[in-house]
């Protein structure tokens, strides 16, 4: 195990067990579960709980509800999830599915995702998404352990932090935007401009403002919802392999050049996609540039059967809520703007 210099966190994570005082915890993290030592620091504390570490890095729905089954034979009633979104997304799911006021404490190790602020979980069927929702799944504690970023992967920095800068983008935009989701995304995007470039380069003092960036921008699309770019992530990811930071982020670079290509006449998305640039700090051609220079569009190429299973594969429910209605010519214009159609 990794020396996280976690202390203080742990020492957090204890005192708030002991005030709740459950009487069984399950326990949800990935298959390496006492990697942060959250588990074993339940153990020296005294306190009951069990393990749920059998679901996938993308959730699929039967294995929450095997989750459920843990939860209610062990009669526990607290949830405490260490991880990234996955092992938050299921949970929440799991007090869903269960239909149980449990509470939830949430571990947050990524940053990106924001699950830990969001009434959000995503999930999938086969491979599909089928994600659900609901405010009362929102975890009602979290613990910000910044230093678990020390074993992250590089690949899986850049994906998770552009997951961030997506969700702050889309819930900008979002017709559902507040002024308070927007002054979460203008604070995330910025702390994600100062901090992402020394965050790559494992620089120890970007941890946790990157990790402040992921909770501000889970916390404007709780309130603002994604729009169209995570609705046409979804196939690129099953059938290109996409992470889901990559997906989202090459297609929020094709979305936002589309509406500025094709709007003519309409001075307020004008308006708010100069300012969108103003707040993010970026153009849809310098997002490009840096997509490109990260290396994540390499390989944009699809078969004609799986182009029209992308474009067919769009939500367009989730479309509501964009501030441009695409009709289905549009998301093949804007799929064929960057996928090249291969034998």
């Amino acid at each position: 195990m990794m020396n996280y210099n976690n202390e203080k966190f742990i020492s957090e994570f204890i005192a708030l067990i002991k005030n709740i005082n459950p009487n069984k915890i399950l326990f949800v993290c990935s298959a390496d579960y006492d990697r942060y030592g959250y588990r074993k620091a339940l153990d020296e504390f005294g306190a009951d709980s069990v393990p749920f570490t059998d679901f996938e890095p993308c959730p699929e729905v039967s294995s929450v509800k095997n989750g459920v089954e843990v939860f209610k034979q062990n009669n526990c009633d607290f949830i405490v999830a260490v991880g990234g979104g996955s092992a938050i997304d299921v949970a929440k799911a799991i007090k869903l599915f269960a239909e149980s006021d449990v509470e939830i404490l949430a571990v947050p190790t990524t940053a990106g995702t924001g699950a830990e602020v969001t009434r959000f979980s995503v999930l999938y069927n086969n491979g599909d998404k089928d994600s659900v929702r609901s405010w009362d799944i929102i975890p009602d504690y979290q613990i910000f352990d910044y230093t678990t970023l020390e074993s992250l992967p590089y690949i899986q920095r850049v994906v998770t932090a552009l997951d961030a800068f997506t969700h702050a983008v889309e819930a900008y935009w979002s017709k559902d935007a507040t002024d308070e989701s927007r002054d979460y995304s203008a604070e995330a995007l910025s702390l994600f401009n100062e901090h992402f470039e020394n965050y790559l380069a494992d620089d120890k003092s970007a941890y946790e403002p990157m990790m402040k960036c992921s909770e501000l921008a889970g916390r404007a699309i709780n309130i603002a919802q994604t729009t169209a770019c995570h609705a046409f992530s979804y196939k690129l990811h099953k059938l290109k392999g996409f992470y889901h930071g990559q997906a989202v982020a090459v297609c929020l670079v094709y979305i936002w050049k589309y509406m500025l290509e094709q709007n003519s006449d309409d001075i307020a998305l004008e308006l708010l996609l100069a300012e969108t640039e103003i707040v993010s700090g970026y153009t849809p051609e310098r997002l490009e540039e840096l997509l490109s220079n990260l290396g994540l569009l390499d390989d944009l190429t699809m078969t004609a059967e799986q182009f029209d299973e992308t474009v067919n594969g769009v939500n367009v429910n989730r479309l509501s809520n964009h501030p441009v209605s695409f009709n289905s010519d549009d998301i093949k214009n804007i799929y064929g703007s960057f996928i090249k159609v291969i034998k």
